[in-house]
């Protein structure tokens, strides 16, 4: 089985995104993931976002890449990068999550880094599936 690489990076909206906002950014990365081969999260908490994304090496990267690059959002931070067996996000080209009370939690991650690491964990495991229901927890 090929490795799977995992970026997870948290940043600060540069505006506030309506609903409308976040379905053309899903829908759009649901199209070029596909073509990718890459799966994920996004998590926005109405001011911060963060996301995991898994896949080839190459790709991930490049995509991390233009992802720091886009305006709509700043101070993006890339928090963890792995290798893993298998993929977390499989089934999800996109995943989404709209959770304001993370909000604190990505702020931190933003500003303290010395704390980043398992406040990082935390939020990760909060953009999981559940394994038995395959939706977010």
């Amino acid at each position: 089985m090929a490795s799977v690489f995992q970026v997870f990076y948290a940043s600060r909206a540069s505006t506030a995104f309506d609903h409308a906002s976040i379905e053309s950014i899903l829908q759009a990365s649901r199209d070029n993931n596909a073509a990718l081969q890459v799966t994920g999260c996004l998590l926005y908490s109405g001011h911060c976002f963060a996301q995991v994304l898994e896949g080839p090496q190459a790709a991930v990267r490049e995509l991390a890449r233009k992802i720091a690059a886009d305006p709509r959002h700043s101070a993006v931070r890339f928090l963890a990068e792995s290798h893993r067996n298998e993929r977390d996000y499989a089934d999800w080209p996109m995943g989404y999550l709209h959770d304001v009370t993370l909000e604190d939690d990505l702020e931190t991650l933003l500003m303290i880094p010395d704390r980043s690491h398992a406040v990082a964990a935390d939020v990760m495991e909060r953009m999981r599936p559940d394994p038995v229901m395959g939706a977010l927890r």
